[in-house]
């Protein structure tokens, strides 16, 4: 009969002290003594500049750097050289320098490194933890090792110097972007605010995510898509690299832009510069010369000219003017206007088609100051070209009151006393492909703006004079079996001290169309010094315009059959 009471008994025990067991972790987990120690880790999280990329290709973007953080004192004197030999292996820190950083008495950085050595690093820790190499703290009760943390970014810019200087880099001095889309872009880009995250941690020193973790997220900098085709971009870089050698150029820039859209889809220079490493050599790349080279664009302007006196109805493209063989000396000049091909008439626009500054100088006359500037205004010149990128230069044109004299509507008909960038005249010539329209530039894949800038129809006479600039004028070397490109060519004196010399800058601004695509493109050689007559744009930019086009039609982006015309 007693040990029938005696199980009851028993059980009665045992329940008592769950009871009070479990009373008190509900007391404590509720109500915790003003001394009880619960271990307690913070982590900040390091907010990240946003990435820039094409269609395919990311060209840059932000990898986190760890620090790796230990205080010595946590380290088992008897195992420190086990633990400098592995921590050495894993990072590729000297052991030299692991032993002079951890004869410091209070936490110390022993590394920073990339997320993949991070990762590394944290299986290293538990089989350190393992082998006792440390010791327990006596307030924590824990074996403390090192910790890794946020620390910084670095900017990584995979493909070198592609799409430079346009592209520009990242200052972390600074924490900002320097020259071209990373400083145009900046404040889109910008790290916005680091996160946190607060909770308890377990023996390795790692946040238990129940439910008293604390999170803030950090807020990234935006990712900025680009218009830019970056195969198409690289194999122009090559050419111009080989046309700059071959033709003894400072500079070569060619573009290519959507004339529906104005995305662009390619802005290459022959010089360039590694944004990670920027070699004393480099420096003078970091110039974006598409907006920041102003020169005179010579023959070029001459369409524009011509497409102003459309729009005043102020020429007949089919009417006859004198070209005086070539030679010109009218009473307002003091030296005479020559003709590198002589002529005794010329229709208004084989003015156009064969390069002449005699005709376009007369016909420039026609047009009033008024009508001459708003007309240069109308077509973006002296004014900023709001391609997104910083520091252009808008250049320079003649005033009203300069634009009284003849002397002054001449030069600048055929392109002197005028100053440009490249930006503008693509843009410009890209009204002619576009319908009249008007359509700004951008970079990256941003709404653009537009506006009406010659009718359709006088857009539409323009291009076909541009046409037979290559049928049968000075670009024939443009001309490409089944897709239709027109343009102008233009090679300016360079003036120097005020002075002409021998050297030259040749252009090259028009079109290729296939019936679905169309595109507008621009080549421009600077301080070209190649001999005669191969510093002609004729020579030098139009074959250059070509290899472009031939490119385009090997990355399917022309379709060869139906764009001639």
């Amino acid at each position: 009969m007693k040990n029938n009471y005696r199980i009851p008994f028993i059980f009665l025990i045992f329940a008592f002290l769950f009871v009070v067991i479990f009373g008190d972790f509900l007391y404590l987990s509720i109500h915790k003594p003003p001394h009880y120690f619960t271990p307690v880790s913070i982590k900040k999280t390091l907010a990240l500049r946003g990435n820039i990329y094409t269609k395919h290709y990311v060209v840059a973007k932000s990898e986190k750097i760890y620090a790796v953080s230990i205080n010595p004192k946590f380290i088992d004197p008897n195992k420190k050289e086990l633990f400098i030999k592995l921590f050495s292996i894993y990072t590729s820190v000297p052991q030299w320098k692991l032993r002079k950083l951890l004869k410091s008495k209070k936490y110390v950085i022993l590394a920073k490194v990339n997320l993949k050595t991070a990762q590394n690093l944290k299986y290293l820790l538990k089989v350190l933890d393992k082998k006792r190499v440390f010791v327990t703290d006596k307030k924590t009760g824990l074996r403390i090792g090192y910790s890794i943390t946020d620390y910084a970014f670095k900017r990584v810019y995979p493909y070198k110097d592609t799409l430079e200087p346009v592209l520009g880099r990242y200052r972390a001095d600074e924490k900002r972007g320097e020259n071209g889309l990373e400083e145009y872009y900046n404040n889109l880009l910008s790290a916005k605010s680091n996160g946190i995250i607060k909770g308890d941690r377990d023996v390795y020193g790692n946040i238990i995510y129940d439910n008293n973790v604390y999170i803030k997220h950090a807020v990234n900098g935006q990712n900025l898509p680009l218009n830019i085709n970056l195969v198409l971009q690289r194999k122009i870089e090559k050419l111009l690299d080989i046309q700059k050698q071959k033709f003894k150029a400072d500079e070569v820039m060619a573009a290519v832009m959507d004339s529906k859209t104005g995305k662009i889809l390619a802005i290459a220079s022959s010089n360039r510069y590694n944004p990670e490493d920027v070699t004393k050599d480099e420096i003078k790349n970091m110039k974006i010369g598409f907006i920041r080279t102003l020169y005179e664009p010579g023959s070029v302007m001459k369409p524009i000219i011509f497409a102003i006196l459309l729009k005043h109805n102020k020429v007949n493209p089919y009417e006859v003017l004198n070209a005086y063989n070539g030679r010109w000396k009218p009473d307002w000049r003091k030296t005479p206007i020559i003709d590198d091909e002589p002529f005794a008439w010329l229709s208004a626009e084989n003015a156009i088609v064969y390069s002449s500054n005699i005709v376009i100088s007369q016909l420039a006359l026609r047009l009033n100051n008024k009508e001459f500037y708003q007309g240069l205004k109308d077509f973006g010149f002296g004014e900023y070209s709001g391609i997104d990128l910083p520091y252009e230069l808008k250049g320079y044109i003649p005033s009203l009151i300069k634009l009284h004299y003849p002397v002054y509507k001449s030069t600048t008909a055929y392109g002197y006393g005028i100053l440009v960038n490249f930006i503008q005249l693509l843009k410009a010539y890209n009204v002619f492909n576009n319908n009249g329209i008007e359509i700004t530039p951008k970079i990256a894949n941003v709404p653009t703006t537009s506006k009406r800038v010659l009718s359709a129809k006088n857009a539409q006479i323009m291009l076909h004079i541009l046409r037979k600039v290559v049928l049968k004028g000075t670009a024939k070397a443009a001309i490409i079996n089944g897709i239709f490109t027109a343009g102008k060519t233009g090679t300016a004196q360079r003036s120097v001290k005020g002075k002409y010399g021998r050297t030259y800058n040749s252009s090259f601004f028009g079109f290729a169309n296939d019936g679905i695509h169309r595109y507008t493109i621009g080549v421009t050689f600077i301080n070209i010094k190649a001999k005669w007559p191969n510093y002609f744009a004729a020579s030098s930019a139009v074959p250059t315009f070509k290899k472009i086009v031939d490119i385009m039609i090997n990355q399917n982006l022309l379709k060869v059959g139906n764009g001639a015309k």
